[in-house]
């Protein structure tokens, strides 16, 4: 589901009304009286958790009280999406929510799943980052189709995930079945055994973030492949897309974005949407944000993010039905 149009409609609004921000922020109906909290679904140290307290602090600035980022790990971001389902909509609880937890989840595991879409109030997106395909050294490909070649001719190879059902799963399957091709997916209970055994050669290839990823390709220790937006990435310029290299609309991104629970008041949204827009086109968290590989997406209403979700989590349940996943 591609951001890019998104994107662009955002910084067009912002831009004629870029004046206007500043004193709508300023005429807001409501402000927190007390520290707020945004719990993200996953352990300090990641990604997820280092971009929520990169954007929590500026954010707290400018609603005059503290945003405290709160990790609530477990089942792919769902144990958050779930606590966060339950909590008052008193504007004071918030979440960032994902792929795996806010689209995925109600089909992949749609029994065990106890939130639904509606359960929640989208504020708007906040990020975004492509994924990179990343190969082993040792596999005789240096693009997609070298690598179709090589699946074809190894067809015991395997590639690794960080769990069964999580979006880069989701995305590796959707790029092997357009391109004709089976490969066998070997789940981990995280991220960092995946890389472990993709350098030790125990699995051939993995989907990964532009930030880990980047990082190996430019060390020499894995080949980067393609990336799986759009556009090239900025991180690895010389990578082209799974577009460029024959297939067509494939741009599946990785995203972020503010929920709270439902019911949350207008007046309570329009103050957290103001004040997101500010921190998300200050230069200064643009450019912590591009440190992590995340380009920040401006401009998005709510309305237009319910509709970014509802065409999301319809090209996720046609991945799960295309791959044969079976589900939960």
């Amino acid at each position: 589901m591609s951001i890019r149009p998104l994107i662009h409609a955002g910084v067009c609004a912002l831009t004629l009304g870029a004046a206007a921000l500043g004193s709508t922020a300023a005429m807001a109906q409501w402000k927190p009286e007390r520290p707020v909290k945004l719990m993200v679904g996953f352990a300090p140290g990641g990604s997820a958790d280092t971009l929520a307290r990169l954007i929590a602090e500026p954010l707290g600035q400018k609603l005059g009280q503290p945003v405290i980022v709160e990790n609530v790990p477990g089942a792919g971001g769902n144990i958050m999406a779930q606590r966060l389902s339950t909590s008052p909509a008193d504007g004071y609880t918030l979440g960032m929510g994902a792929a795996g937890s806010m689209s995925v989840a109600f089909h992949m595991s749609p029994k065990a799943t106890k939130y639904r879409p509606e359960s929640f109030a989208p504020v708007t997106l906040l990020a975004s980052q492509p994924n990179v395909v990343i190969v082993n050294n040792s596999m005789p490909a240096s693009n997609i189709q070298g690598l179709k070649s090589y699946i074809q001719k190894n067809p015991q190879a395997s590639y690794g995930i960080a769990g069964i059902g999580i979006s880069n799963h989701l995305i590796a399957e959707s790029m092997l079945s357009r391109l004709g091709v089976k490969m066998e997916a070997v789940a981990y209970k995280g991220a960092a055994p995946v890389i472990t055994d993709l350098l030790g050669g125990h699995i051939m290839m993995t989907v990964d973030n532009i930030t880990t990823a980047a990082a190996l390709a430019k060390e020499g220790k894995v080949k980067a492949l393609a990336v799986t937006t759009a556009k090239r990435a900025p991180q690895l310029p010389d990578v082209p897309t799974l577009q460029e290299q024959g297939i067509k609309n494939f741009d599946m991104p990785t995203w972020q974005g503010l929920f709270a629970p439902a019911g949350l008041p207008a007046d309570v949204m329009k103050t957290y949407f103001q004040a997101v827009q500010e921190v998300l086109n200050d230069p200064a968290t643009r450019e912590k944000m591009a440190h992590l590989g995340s380009e920040p997406v401006v401009g998005v209403s709510s309305a237009d993010f319910v509709k970014y979700l509802a065409k999301d989590r319809q090209q996720w349940a046609e991945t799960i039905k295309a791959a044969n996943i079976q589900t939960q």
